[in-house]
């Protein structure tokens, strides 16, 4: 009989390797932050406009893509896919559609933008998986975003609030809503992460996100932004009080609401506001009558394509083409994701969104309550209602603009799925793995 192996005794120290193991782990780390700043800090570089709608900021968001491709190819972790069925069905309705429509190149042009947008938001979703790294992310964008709007409002801001001044500001962005957009979802991120974390810079923060909304004169942003406000203080509400005191609330600003639109329309504030001398007053609010008479006209155009555009749909962006071709009064894209979706990817386009409107929803009712999130989770987004509160913006935001194409917009849902997916004690089953 041989006699019995002895028992190897492991040698004290790092094992062979381990150094150089840790140093690749930095390294990746750091090229994956690098990609995430720079895709973030990118985002309000809209101009110039460049063939198919690209700008500088999608080179930015294009290698941070990447960037954390490599990171997570050199990490060997499983990702995760959000939002991979509503956007999944979209995606195939649209390649459906486009296949059969007016314009086939312009619509294949957008499922590749639709791809895009949804990597950048699984890029973030996937970086975001530890408390520190998801905490990563919001500060990166309070930083970028408290940066860019001290400097777009000390720029910018002097000649568009000059009292004989009609332009609105549309920054860097080369349009004003998009900018009313960016500078409102950024606000209430800042909000939810309570960062800067010293008082007075985040009072900076708040008040140049504010101006600079403003500045842009977009009513679709400041009225979503007024909607996200109220969810967030009544889900605030809500964690803190309870339900009783949480319905009392809503019920209150309801009653606000209604009796401060029976004001505007009984003491015709809106026609005062357009003539005012103040030029934020008249370059937003003073818009009012105009903005709505224009999104009535264009809603009834579109939805009237509905009756030919099958149950396939016309296909993407073929919307401003058909209404040219009509000689309608008022040929614009959509200027609304429920009616484009309906429109130019049929039947199936309109489940594919409803799908992801689901989506998006169960990660707000995961990460609206702090305590449902994990301490560190907790601790890098003490308000997550506010987060919550930016969703709302975007759904108020999509009534009367196409938000699905807005680069912020997906930023966001990135920023959600990240805590709604790695944030919860267990993981909740939906995102595809690869």
């Amino acid at each position: 009989m041989s006699p019995p192996t002895p028992l190897a005794v492991p040698r004290s120290g790092p094992a062979p390797g381990a150094g150089a193991d840790r140093a690749r782990t930095a390294t990746g780390d750091g090229l994956a932050k690098a990609g995430v700043v720079l895709g973030i800090a990118t985002l309000p570089i809209l101009t110039p406009k460049f063939a198919n709608n690209l700008a500088p900021a999608d080179l930015g968001l294009v290698l941070g893509i990447a960037m954390v491709l490599l990171w997570a190819g050199s990490t060997r972790l499983p990702l995760r896919l959000p939002f991979a069925a509503g956007m999944g069905l979209m995606v195939i309705a649209g390649t459906l559609s486009a296949l059969f429509g007016d314009l086939p190149w312009q619509g294949a042009v957008t499922i590749v933008q639709d791809l895009y947008l949804l990597a950048w938001a699984a890029a973030l979703a996937n970086f975001g998986r530890t408390a520190a790294a998801a905490g990563f992310v919001v500060r990166a964008w309070c930083l970028t975003a408290t940066i860019w709007a001290v400097a777009l409002v000390a720029v910018y801001g002097p000649a568009a609030a000059a009292a004989g001044s009609d332009q609105r500001a549309g920054f860097t962005f080369g349009e004003e809503n998009a900018a009313g957009l960016w500078f409102v979802l950024s606000l209430m991120v800042v909000l939810a992460g309570r960062y800067p974390r010293r008082r007075g810079w985040r009072a900076v923060a708040i008040v140049s996100l504010t101006l600079g909304t403003l500045l842009s004169g977009s009513l679709g942003a400041i009225s979503g932004l007024l909607a996200g406000l109220a969810t967030a203080l009544t889900l605030q509400v809500r964690a803190r009080r309870g339900p009783d005191t949480a319905i009392a609330l809503s019920l209150a600003l309801l009653l606000g609401v209604g009796s401060m639109g029976l004001l505007v329309v009984r003491s015709d504030l809106i026609q005062a506001a357009s003539v005012s001398s103040n030029a934020l007053i008249r370059n937003s609010v003073g818009r009012g009558a105009d903005s709505a008479a224009d999104r009535t006209e264009l809603a009834s155009e579109t939805l009237g394509l509905w009756t030919t555009s099958g149950l396939l749909g016309r296909g993407p962006v073929t919307t401003e083409h058909t209404l040219r071709q009509q000689q309608a009064a008022y040929p614009h894209e959509a200027h609304n994701d429920w009616i484009a979706a309906l429109i130019e990817r049929g039947i199936l386009g309109m489940a594919g969104l409803l799908l992801l409107v689901l989506e998006i929803f169960l990660l707000c009712v995961a990460i609206w309550n702090p305590v449902r999130l994990r301490s560190g989770f907790a601790a890098a987004l003490p308000a997550p209602a506010y987060v919550v509160g930016a969703v709302v913006t975007v759904g108020v935001y999509s009534l009367t603009h196409e938000s699905l194409h807005e680069r912020p917009v997906w930023t966001l849902l990135g920023l959600l799925a990240a805590f709604g997916l790695w944030g919860r004690p267990t993981r909740w089953s939906w995102g595809g793995s690869t």
